[in-house]
This record gives C-alpha cells, sequence and structure tokens, in this order.
C-alpha cells in the first residue's frame, strides 16, 4: 500500500510502502529488492512489527499503532568500506534534531546506535549495509522511536509522550525526520565531516563524564572522550586512552 508524506525533501520519501503489519521493515525492504529496483529514498514504514530487529540480533519491542518503525533506502557508494560508520552517526543526528523539536529534556546518542532522554532509550538504530570490495552498493537504515507508548514493561525506555504528556501526530514526526536525515546526508556527500563529528561529539552520552563500564567482565571506571575515524569509541580509563568496537564495551552506570 502506498503513503504519501509532505515533506520538503528533494528524494527521501517520496516513494512511501505502507505495511499495517511485517516482521520487520529492514526484512521488508530487503525482500522489495530483491523482486524489484526500488529508488534511492524509498521508505517502508508499518504500524506493528512481528519480529522487529535491533544492533546485533537484539529485539526492538513496540505496541501496535503507537511508534515509528521504518527503514529507508540509500545509496552511499560515495562512501569507502572504512567510513560506513558514518551512516549510523548521520541518523543519529537526524532522530535527535527531529526529537528536539519536541522535547523540553536533553536528546543524546549512545554509541552506537541508540537515542537517549535521560537514562532511558527513546529511538533504536539499524543500519544492513550491501558492500562490494571497495564501496557500498546500497543501505537500508532501520528507524524504530517510540512516539506515543506509555508502557514499557521492565525496559528501561520512555517516548514522546512520556517525556512531554503530549500525543504526536506521527506523520508529522515522519515527515521532520525524512527531512533531517536527507539534510545530513547530502553533509556526509559533501564531505563536511568536521562538522559531522562536532555534533555528533556535542550529542554523546555520558561525553566527558565519570561512568562506570563493564570489560570483559570487569566493572571500570571511565570517561568517554569520542570516537575515533573508525567509528570506534575511545574510553580514557586509568589514565589511559582504549578505543572499543560494539559490545566490547557495556554501559552500566
Amino acid at each position: 500500500m502506498m503513503h504519501k508524506f509532505f515533506a520538503k525533501t528533494q528524494f527521501i520519501g517520496k516513494n512511501v510502502i505502507y505495511l499495517p503489519q511485517c516482521h520487520s521493515t529492514n526484512t521488508e525492504m530487503q525482500t522489495f529488492l530483491k523482486k524489484t529496483t526500488l529508488e534511492e529514498g524509498t521508505v517502508v514504514m508499518a504500524d506493528f512489527q512481528i519480529k522487529g530487529r535491533g544492533q546485533l540480533n537484539g529485539r526492538w519491542v513496540s505496541q501496535k499503532g503507537k511508534n515509528i518503525l521504518m527503514s529507508v533506502l540509500l545509496n552511499p557508494t560515495f562512501l569507502s568500506l572504512h567510513q560506513q560508520y558514518y551512516l549510523t552517526i548521520i541518523q543519529g543526528l537526524a532522530v535527535t534534531d527531529a526529537l528536539s523539536h519536541f522535547m523540553i529534556n536533553d536528546v543524546k546518542i549512545k554509541w552506537p546506535n541508540d537515542i537517549f532522554v535521560g537514562a532511558n532509550k527513546i529511538a533504536g538504530i539499524l543500519i544492513e549495509a550491501s558492500v562490494s570490495k571497495k564501496s557500498i552498493d546500497h543501505a537500508i537504515i532501520g528507524v524504530g522511536i517510540n512516539i506515543n507508548q506509555q508502557e514499557f514493561g521492565t525496559l528501561k525506555a520512555t517516548s514522546v509522550l512520556l517525556e512531554t504528556g503530549l500525543y504526536q501526530n506521527r506523520d508529522h514526526v515522519m515527515e521532520l525526520i525524512l527531512l533531517y536525515m536527507e539534510k545530513w546526508f547530502q553533509k556526509l556527500k559533501n564531505k563536511q565531516y568536521e562538522e559531522i563529528i562536532l555534533k555528533y561529539h556535542a550529542l554523546l552520552f555520558w561525553r566527558n563524564e565519570k561512568h562506570t563500564f563493564r570489560v570483559q567482565g570487569e566493572p571500570m571506571e571511565g570517561k568517554i572522550q569520542g570516537i575515533n575515524d573508525r567509528g570506534q569509541l575511545i574510553v580514557e580509563i586509568q589514565g589511559k586512552k582504549r578505543t572499543f568496537n560494539h559490545k566490547e564495551l557495556i554501559f552500566i552506570k
């Protein structure tokens, strides 16, 4: 089923496929790509995911019709393989920019792919790229954002409604996200790396604060410094700067 947005974008969101229910929007996008050619900027959106996915096979749980569940097709062929992490960065910036329109409290990016308000998760990003030997052919950008959900069980999560007390029109929020996605994607295409990293560091969760992390099963105190040119997290632990890949370090408190 087709769906129309009125975002003032050049290409993202001009072709929208709406599904009342699906396994996951990323999986559906992959299925469509096997059957047909899709325009760059195509969006797959759903009201409910049976098997919503997060990073490294994590689960994304969302109540039906309450939140934003979508995937966007991009063709970042201008990026080399070692620059792939920039896709996660700019999507984090797009989501925080959009959510900042509604939020009183600061919206932060928890490395590598979660969006937090205070100590609670409000959004997650899952990027699945198809790569050739030296470049990225296409990337599916999966985004899940808690908008009007009020109950999360034991999960440490929040929503725009819980933070503001106001229900939001999901289409309006999606239009903002698509607009900011295109803005940051164009900046990346124009090689505005310094601006992107500066903004990312300014929004980085726990940056320059002393916190406890788990490294190889052991709790350690450290301060997040930022990320390096491979997208790894730099943490100062016992006076030494150490770098970590995803899942090598766990945030505790």
